[in-house]
């Protein structure tokens, strides 16, 4: 037989061993699952009380404990942490925070993990997948998780792993219709029309019943699909096995770049071009992709030895072919040896080491038609299992295995007090046998007011019986039962809101919602531990399929889009040449881990008045103290806030400005009034100056006019006294 046949025979073969190994757990499982959802009385058990005219009563307590769990173990979207590790780019290492986070909500992740938690309390496993879908983003290919069902998932029998990382092979087995087989593999569909085979029997199902059709059951649907006549129903196999893949692990210290390549791509990583360069500082190997594309150039233009010339006119130096003289710059000789990477990794210039790690090999079978095998670029198998109570076996308990007894007493001691209660409302007479007509006494004392009813005297008269009261300590063991089951599940009436358990004070509240958390921690760290397998696997498929350009817009908790982008390429202006990636995503090791506590629910209102003990003190700013709050415009606020305080920075500033204005108005109104009172001063002075200056040319003038007066008194005279001498006076 061909390699076809032989690897879905050895897949169907590990499948029957594989079944068989868990068929105990599964049926328990299945049981456990229907139990969880109403089906908590067996055949037997129902036509026993039914004889007894009593109804099997279902008081489930088990569904709202389960989905309790779900709502404290999902209230928070859980956020992830990158690092690189040793040399690897920390700012790209960042990126893969937000990576993680876009395949998340691109997958509805949470909705996931709701799914996943619920299997792991009921089924005690629950299982995700992460996968590649090269079809989705419109053949862009995205990464995707889903939870898929852990009856469908067999796991090497002898694995002691909780995350069955040494597990030799595992199965994922699914009854699919023929037409969405096509569908998918439209390039099988020959095969797949051949395919009749069917490895796996259906469920069993339970001994337990479905009360009033509630729940339509796994044998009820496994049914339906054998029985089916216009639908074929084919059994899918997908194998996963680990196997070792040769890979060469190189190490480039003039890059200090390291790489981890397979047989193909070491093989090309070896043909591509290097350089030592040789100058008057002596020689370096050159490796790093940017540097040996320019030094191609100058190569392939230049030739492999160049010296350097200055223009005299400009200053500017050029390059010329060949090696230096007199009129060249200096020192100025530089050698190109061409070389490849191998040359170098033969030469030791280069470290190599021909490795072998771990990668997964899916093998996928229809009905027994062989359709492909690939090896997947990854390291752990792609379904995570997030057991419950791990046995050291792939069969781990639930917890609804650890509380059936005491939800079947509690339905028990409730279908009996309420067939109690019927019972006793009728009344119960003891008659002499012929005294009545019993018939009579039924149809009269079931109407509803007064009821007549005739007896012979003679026979004697009716005895009234009174009902025999229940013990009180059957209410006290239904109380205790469920107290029992709180207790052993670890989820408290206060954890789901009961008021009458909360104490009197808020902080006695807070102190007993902290301290009923702790059990429910120890799960948590159940599905971080999981989460961080995933977030593994995540990386290494983006690593793998994330090789272009790509524009990532993550939603925001305050309904904001971030944009990120990753693998940018990088061109020459110049040249157009290709000189690398921004954000290069492909290259570097990096880790991611869910942070701890992060899905958890926490008291908005404790944690809001912690933040604000801390801001009254002035250890922590507003910002912060709003960074802690439930906002849904978080960062509109905070801006909001910013422009807030800055306004406030500003009028606080303007309101000094103000001040200072003003007492410098003060200021120059006490100098204007100085200034007034010197002006007038001066002014003063002035008109005194003018006043004094007229005073004197008034007295000139007065001077003057008496001079003349004076002059012409003298004329007079001296011509009276010359007329009475007869003697013409001469003029002056």
């Amino acid at each position: 037989m061909g390699q076809k046949n032989s690897e879905c025979l050895k897949s169907e073969e590990l499948l029957r061993e594989y079944s068989s190994a868990r068929a105990k757990w599964a049926k328990q499982a299945i049981e456990d699952d229907e139990f969880r959802n109403g089906m908590q009385w067996t055949k037997q058990q129902v036509d026993t009380l039914r004889s007894r005219a009593q109804e099997p009563l279902v008081v489930n307590v088990l569904h709202p404990a389960v989905e309790q769990a779900k709502a404290m173990l999902t209230a928070n979207q859980p956020r992830f942490q990158s690092t690189g590790r040793e040399n690897s780019d920390t700012k790209t290492g960042k990126i893969f925070s937000d990576l993680m986070a876009w395949v998340w909500d691109y997958s509805n992740g949470n909705n996931e993990l709701k799914t996943v938690i619920d299997d792991y309390y009921v089924k005690g496993m629950g299982c995700m997948m992460v996968y590649y879908d090269p079809n989705d983003d419109y053949g862009k290919g995205e990464i995707r998780l889903k939870a898929i069902d852990p009856l469908n998932v067999y796991i090497d029998p002898s694995s002691q792993s909780p995350v069955i990382d040494d597990s030799s092979h595992v199965l994922i087995s699914k009854i699919h219709p023929e037409s969405q087989l096509i569908n998918e593999f439209p390039e099988y569909e020959d095969l797949i029309k051949k395919a009749t085979e069917s490895v796996v029997a259906p469920s069993e199902g339970t001994s337990r019943e479905a009360l009033e059709d509630q729940i339509v059951t796994r044998s009820e649907l496994d049914s339906f699909r054998t029985s089916a006549k216009d639908e074929r129903y084919l059994e899918v196999i997908e194998r996963y096995t680990k196997i070792k893949v040769p890979h060469y692990r190189t190490y480039d210290p003039h890059s200090n770049s390291e790489k981890i390549l397979t047989e193909e791509s070491y093989e090309e990583y070896r043909n591509q071009p290097a350089f030592i360069v040789t100058n008057a500082q002596g020689s370096s190997v050159v490796t790093n992709p940017q540097d040996v594309g320019l030094n191609l150039s100058i190569y392939e233009e230049f030739g492999a030895v160049y010296h350097q010339m200055q223009n005299p006119m400009t200053g500017e130096s050029y390059v010329r072919s060949g090696v230096e003289h007199p009129e060249s710059i200096p020192q100025s000789t530089v050698e190109l040896k061409l070389m490849t990477i191998g040359e170098l990794i033969d030469e030791e210039e280069i470290v190599s080491n021909e490795i072998s790690i771990n990668r997964i090999k899916q093998c996928e079978c229809i009905g027994g038609e062989y359709l492909y095998s690939t090896v997947m670029p990854i390291e752990n198998y792609p379904i995570v299992t997030f057991m419950n109570r791990h046995n050291r076996n792939p069969y781990p308990l639930s917890d609804i295995r650890l509380v059936k007894g005491l939800q079947e007493y509690i339905n028990k001691i409730r279908s009996l007090m309420i067939a109690h209660a019927s019972s006793s409302t009728n009344t119960k007479l003891l008659v002499p046998r012929g005294s009545i007509n019993k018939a009579q006494l039924e149809t009269e004392w079931s109407r509803a007011g007064t009821g007549v009813l005739e007896f012979d005297p003679e026979l004697g008269q009716p005895i009234s019986m009174a009902p025999m009261p229940l013990p009180n300590e059957l209410y006290k063991n239904e109380a205790d039962a469920r107290a029992d089951v709180e207790r052993i599940l670890g989820l408290y009436a206060i954890m789901q809101g009961d008021a009458s358990q909360m104490p009197n004070t808020y902080k006695g509240t807070i102190a007993i919602d902290e301290y009923g958390q702790r059990r429910i921690k120890s799960k948590r760290d159940d599905i971080e531990f999981g989460l961080n397998i995933v977030a593994k696997i995540v990386v290494e498929l983006i690593q793998a399929t994330y090789t272009s350009h790509k524009v990532l817009r993550l939603l925001q908790p305050n309904s904001k889009a971030k944009e990120m982008s990753i693998n940018i390429p990088i061109y020459d202006e110049i040249t157009g040449d290709f000189l690398g990636k921004l954000n290069d995503v492909t290259v570097g090791r990096y880790d991611v881990v869910v942070v701890s506590g992060s899905t958890l629910p926490s008291n908005r209102w404790a944690r809001f008045e912690y933040y604000m003990q801390l801001y009254e003190k002035g250890l922590i700013d507003q910002i912060e103290v709003l960074k802690q709050t439930d906002v849904a415009d978080l960062e509109g606020v905070l801006e909001r806030s910013s422009q807030m305080s800055k306004m406030q920075q500003q009028i606080t500033g303007l309101t000094d400005q103000v001040k200072d204005l003003e007492g410098d108005l003060q200021t120059s109104q006490r100098e204007l009034q100085h200034a007034r009172q010197r002006v007038e001063l001066e002014k003063f002075k002035s008109e005194l100056d003018k006043s004094s200056t007229k005073a004197q040319a008034t007295e000139t003038v007065f001077k003057a006019r008496a001079g003349d007066e004076v002059k012409k008194l003298r004329e007079t005279v001296a011509e009276q006294e010359a007329t009475n001498r007869n003697i013409t006076p001469i003029k002056e």
